[in-house]
């Protein structure tokens, strides 16, 4: 079982989810790359605008509950749309290395397993490419004190170890933020 990975308001919200129950799309290969660079010695990434590296934050990344070392982690605050109750949580882009590889014919198995957390709305594992690796993700639903949550969690291998990517965000925010996940990953390299 992997533990939850979120923080409401000042902390980030752990959560996947499509709006309402619709599919995700998978990451956008041509989405443009935007604002500062990023680089760890496994990858490099160009972190969207609007969005803030918390990488070196230990209050943050203790917020995460993570199951692996985090690689990266950014921030950005709720859209400023005055919703009840749905417009109090924080929205993160996460990439954490597994503590142990995931095996590719066992990603499904691993992403599901985020149900034991009470997450609800599992989408079916749909694959997707990245840096010409392929791998698989999900998203669901997952309330975080009161908050409706929506997520996008995805994992992929690369040199023999597993990385999880993860947008959490309100589940009112999802389709405004799901389109830095993608910019994101548009702009990944691997080292």
């Amino acid at each position: 079982m992997r533990p939850q990975r979120f923080q409401l308001s000042l902390a980030v919200a752990g959560l996947l989810v499509a709006a309402c129950g619709s599919q995700a799309k998978a990451p956008s290969p041509t989405a443009a790359p935007t604002a500062a660079p990023f680089t760890t010695s496994a990858f490099s990434v160009r972190i969207p605008t609007g969005w803030t590296n918390e990488t070196s934050n230990q209050h943050e990344i203790a917020q995460l509950n993570s199951n692996g070392t985090v690689l990266l982690l950014i921030e950005t605050s709720p859209p400023g749309r005055a919703i009840a109750n749905v417009n109090d949580v924080k929205a993160n882009i996460n990439v954490v290395l597994a503590r142990q590889p995931v095996a590719a014919d066992q990603f499904g198995q691993y992403l599901a397993s985020v149900a034991a957390s009470g997450a609800s709305n599992l989408s079916v594992p749909a694959s997707f490419a990245l840096g010409g690796e392929t791998g698989m993700y999900i998203t669901y639903d997952l309330d975080v004190s009161g908050t409706p949550g929506a997520s996008q969690d995805m994992v992929v291998n690369h040199d023999g170890e597993t990385y999880d990517i993860v947008l959490n965000t309100s589940k009112f925010a999802f389709p405004d933020q799901l389109p830095a996940l993608h910019r994101l990953l548009a702009s990944w390299r691997w080292s």
